[in-house]
């Protein structure tokens, strides 16, 4: 008997039942060979260098590569070995000069003639000894008497300055970690490799180097006669936030050419290149957190110690300080934050990274779990310098409180110190912890003020006075317009046209250049109002043995870093100006 037939839903012929299971296993595998072709497809696509913008799978914005000078004149300077000796004999003799700056120095417009200002006397006589071209060419102020303006005044004042920063200053040496130094911590010692002492990297190599770009093109191209003016802005007090130098440094510009009046800001910030997930990149910052200064006094009754209340002021601080510390800001990964771009590209050029992670990174905005996977996986590779780029942060960095032991403590006070995320505001952050405070006060009968205003009364058990000593709003991130697309591209040039050759020879190396964000503050905070596009960047090899010792033991700087500080701002006082 035969068997009942039915149509083919592919060719409308019949066919018998036991064809058509085989039909489903054919169409079955058909779809697996085709998903499996989608599959590879997108992970080649992920992996490729030859990023195509009709497949936007990230937001990763590509430069071309741009110059102000040939890249053999740059190399003449990078690589010029007497250039470079003369450039770190003029760097050990800045770090020779102790100027060391402490948060109780008085304002030098009230005491000039204080003694913790008289080593930046010696600083600005050593430097128009080093640098006698541009102390004669350019114009030389003394901003707040210690403030260093210089301008090399340019032919057309249509064009806005551009201006270049380093800060003179630096962290004070621990009197009891001086045996721990290799060599003396002012002692400007050179052994061919590194320059050993503080302040070496930050920041007199960014001021050394500024100064020989601009020394190098006066004496050895008379007939460089810049159409836009430069302009070098050096601060004193940039490790004791700037209050001094870059405050009354922006009060000139602001006066002198106007809001928004300044055409670029490059200063300190983010050091050069690093290799992350096998790719190479450039990570200039675009923002930098905010700053919250808070301090803290418990007073509560004294008395003999015999007699205790449950809890001293010094427990109540205890418990403030366990209770804040116990609760982090949350971690964001939004668009607001220059990094999240920096960690995107990274996730579409790196050929080492898993592809289910960058799928994670490509859906992170639209995708509550994979963004935390993608925060998850930061943090594990990264560790805290890397997770704090994506969250606000806080610190208790002063305590002082007793003054006898038989005495119960009648006042506590500490200092927290926070850095506000760019996605938060300085607002945001203080309700947390006056939140946090004023609990652990209802919870033991205090009182609880804040800046003046009673949020819990005081009682005879006591008061906790919170005084908000400082605070800076993050700051606004430099726009994407051509300013940037020019400085990044800068960047781009400079490394794969100049540095990468000699480098790394015939191995051809391409360079990522995304934004980032300074954690910390620079004098930067001070220029908003002279300019939108301001740069935080420190050309060099970004080395962890080097970067260990900022504000450290054994503080040095390598002669590569040097002089990749003068070759790439003798390029980009070139690129400015080409009209």
């Amino acid at each position: 008997m035969e068997e009942k037939s039915d149509l083919s839903p592919l060719d409308g012929k019949p066919y018998r039942k036991d064809e058509g299971k085989k039909l489903v296993l054919v169409k079955m595998a058909l779809l697996a060979a085709i998903l499996f072709l989608v599959h590879t497809f997108f992970c080649q696509t992920l992996n490729s260098h030859n990023y195509s913008g009709e497949v936007e799978l990230f937001k990763c914005q590509e430069f071309e590569s741009v110059f102000g000078a040939s890249a053999e004149n740059i190399s003449n300077i990078i690589f010029n070995e007497k250039l470079q000796n003369e450039t770190m004999t003029k760097l050990a003799n800045a770090v020779r000069v102790p100027t060391e700056i402490y948060d109780t120095f008085p304002n030098p417009q009230d005491e000039a003639e204080y003694a913790g200002w008289q080593p930046f006397i010696k600083l600005h006589k050593q430097l128009a000894k080093d640098f006698p071209l541009v102390w004669s060419k350019c114009k030389i102020e003394h901003v707040n008497h210690y403030a260093l303006l210089i301008t090399w005044e340019g032919s057309n004042n249509d064009l806005k300055p551009a201006l270049f920063a380093a800060h003179q200053d630096v962290v004070p040496v621990d009197r009891k970690t001086w045996g721990s130094w290799k060599h003396e911590p002012f002692g400007g010692e050179w052994d061919g490799q590194f320059l050993w002492g503080r302040g070496s990297f930050d920041d007199k190599n960014m001021l050394i180097g500024i100064l020989q770009a601009f020394e190098y093109i006066i004496q050895n191209e008379p007939d460089f006669n810049p159409e836009r003016s430069l302009l070098l802005a050096s601060g004193f007090d940039e490790e004791a936030s700037g209050v001094y130098g870059a405050r009354y440094l922006s009060d000139v510009l602001v006066e002198r050419y106007g809001h928004d009046g300044i055409y670029s800001i490059i200063d300190e910030g983010v050091v050069g290149i690093k290799e992350v997930e096998g790719v190479l990149i450039a990570a200039p910052g675009t923002g930098e957190k905010g700053f919250i200064n808070l301090v803290f006094d418990i007073r509560t009754p004294g008395g003999h110690s015999s007699v205790p209340p449950d809890h001293t002021s010094i427990g109540v601080a205890a418990s403030i300080i366990h209770d804040i510390e116990g609760e982090k800001f949350p971690a964001q990964f939004t668009p607001e934050n220059p990094v999240t771009q920096y960690y995107q590209c990274i996730a579409q050029y790196s050929e080492t990274m898993e592809n289910d992670v960058k799928i994670d990174f490509l859906k992170a905005m639209d995708d509550e779990k994979a963004n935390k996977r993608v925060l998850d996986y930061l943090f594990e590779h990264g560790g805290k310098k890397t997770e704090y780029l994506f969250r606000s942060t806080q610190a208790f960095d002063i305590i002082n409180g007793g003054i006898k032991a038989n005495a119960l403590p009648e006042s506590v006070s500490f200092l927290l110190n926070s850095r506000v995320s760019i996605e938060s505001n300085v607002n945001k952050t203080l309700e947390k912890f006056s939140e946090s405070s004023c609990n652990v006060a209802k919870e033991y009968g205090l009182g609880c003020i804040l800046d003046g205003e009673v949020i819990l009364e005081s009682t005879n058990k006591g008061t906790v006075y919170m005084d908000v000593q400082r605070t800076l709003e993050p700051a606004p991130v430099s726009p994407n317009n051509e300013v940037w697309r020019e400085f990044a591209g800068s960047i781009k040039g400079f490394y794969e046209s100049v540095v990468f050759p000699k480098k790394f020879g015939d191995e051809q190396k391409s360079l990522v250049v995304a934004p980032s964000i300074m954690t910390a503050n620079t004098d930067t905070c001070h220029y908003w109002r002279s300019s939108k596009n301001i740069y935080r960047y420190q050309p060099g090899f970004a080395m962890d043995d080097t970067l260990s010792t900022i504000h450290s033991v054994n503080e040095h700087v390598d002669a590569e870093t040097v002089m990749h500080v003068v070759g790439f701002i003798y390029n980009y006082i070139h690129l400015v100006n080409k009209l």
